[in-house]
């Protein structure tokens, strides 16, 4: 009997119309919910991944480094002293609990050095003196394989999108020395009049003077690099090539990485000596640059990593006012949504007078009659939460094309939450109207007062 009531209440044309508007007000809601959740949750990386143009967010030293005399970029320290990274411990970046979060890196060693000879292609020499110079030995898309068997390729050109090259990458894609190649800064090449296919003579500053022949290096200018920054002064060539040349195999100066990080908090500002086994456990499993960044030195026991303070809060204010933003769009379209239901609810309640009246008179309780409402917010909450996630998911994929220019995946652990929301939406904005049932006292409403 109970439901028979519900389902011809509902049926009415009149009630029909206001049934479908209050599913339409949930659908619309909570389809703006589900559609910033969908794109925070899966946009989140994506805009980490854009702003990976800003470079690296850490650094990785040597713990037992001597002190850097580092100006403009340039390290002017002989290459005998300091301490130095191990090439073939880098793998081991790639193995931290947030090892996925680690998106590329690059390792890097400096080399003091001096230009002996610039030849351009026709065989022409243009060097009057030799010119002391940095030689800056790296990854360019260096591939190796984790020790899980995840095949990975990282390097400058992943690192720092936003570098460009007049002329031809150099190529690093076997895994061995990119060859006797270099890149050449925009700033030393408009110097020495240099441009891609000369060839320049380098040696290393130690062995300046010497007479034999091995110590100096013919390298073949690939393209012309620019950076904005230390490099546009610099040459830059394959890190076994300033290895062979500094006679420092498997050696690096600095490793700088990029890793897509969560927003810091003060929580994650707090010392990690200090917590709770409870709060460890938490920190330790969210991705805050503090996180990553003492996973990194539990297994570079030998290293220091140090945040690149200006990219990394950059990153996370950037990803944390998305985040404000989109909550505060949801948030708005729920609270729309729940007026226009409690709207529709009251409108309900006022049209039904004469039948709540008689109810009462025939011996109805204040919970049998507020059930029947809320049997009918429960059915709305439902039927709009099941639509509002449909139209959310394609809501995030119109989202991804034309703000991120990347399809949003559909989250289907969603779905539950979207109609327990729809579902609190719709009861919630019954609540109100329902409560003014109980005050109807059946003569008064039956005469029509």
């Amino acid at each position: 009997m109970f439901w028979r009531i519900v389902r011809e209440s509902v049926w009415r044309p009149r009630s029909r119309r206001r049934s479908l508007w209050a599913v339409l007000a949930v659908a619309l809601g909570t389809a703006v919910a589900a559609a910033m959740l969908n794109v925070s949750l899966d946009v989140g990386d994506k805009v980490g991944q854009e702003l990976r143009s800003l470079g690296a967010n850490i650094v990785i030293t040597p713990a037992a480094d001597s002190l850097p005399v580092e100006i403009g970029g340039i390290d002017y320290r002989p290459v005998s002293e300091g301490s130095y990274i191990a090439e073939s411990s880098l793998g081991k970046l790639k193995e931290i609990f947030w090892r996925h979060h680690i998106v590329s890196f690059a390792p890097f060693l400096y080399v003091p050095a001096r230009v002996l000879a610039v030849q351009n292609l026709r065989g022409d020499a243009s060097l009057s003196e030799s010119r002391s110079i940095t030689l800056v030995g790296t990854w360019f898309d260096h591939p190796f394989t984790t020790s899980d068997g995840e095949q990975f390729r990282t390097g400058v050109r992943s690192l720092n999108p936003t570098w460009k090259v007049e002329g031809e990458w150099m190529e690093d894609s076997d895994g061995t020395a990119a060859g006797p190649f270099c890149l050449v800064g925009r700033a030393l090449a408009e110097s020495l009049g240099l441009k891609p296919g000369d060839t320049l003579t380098v040696v290393p500053e130690k062995a300046e003077g010497t007479e034999n022949a091995e110590a100096s290096l013919p390298l073949q200018v690939k393209g012309v690099l620019t950076t904005g920054a230390a490099e546009d002064d610099q040459i830059v060539v394959s890190l076994a090539t300033a290895q062979s040349l500094a006679g420092l195999p498997d050696k690096a100066r600095k490793v700088e990485v990029g890793a897509l990080i969560k927003p810091e908090d003060e929580f994650s500002r707090r010392d990690p000596s200090a917590m709770t086994p409870v709060e460890y456990d938490r920190w330790y499993c969210s991705p805050y640059i503090s996180s990553i960044i003492h996973q990194i030195g539990e297994v570079l026991p030998g290293a220091t990593a140090q945040q690149v303070r200006q990219v990394a809060e950059t990153q996370g204010n950037v990803l944390g006012k998305l985040g404000f933003l989109m909550g505060m769009l949801a948030l708005l379209a729920l609270l729309a949504a729940a007026l226009s239901i409690s709207s529709l609810a009251s409108l309900a309640v006022v049209e039904r007078r004469q039948e709540i009246g008689l109810m009462k008179a025939l011996g109805a309780q204040d919970g049998l009659v507020s059930s029947l409402f809320v049997a009918e917010a429960i059915g709305q909450g439902i039927a709009g939460g099941l639509f509002g996630f449909l139209a959310g998911q394609f809501l995030a994929r119109l989202l991804g094309r034309a703000v991120f220019g990347s399809e949003v995946a559909i989250h289907w652990l969603l779905l539950p939450v979207i109609v327990l929301v729809a579902l609190a939406l719709s009861l919630a904005g019954t609540w109100i109207p329902l409560k003014r049932t109980a005050h109807y006292e059946p003569a008064t409403v039956l005469r029509g007062e």
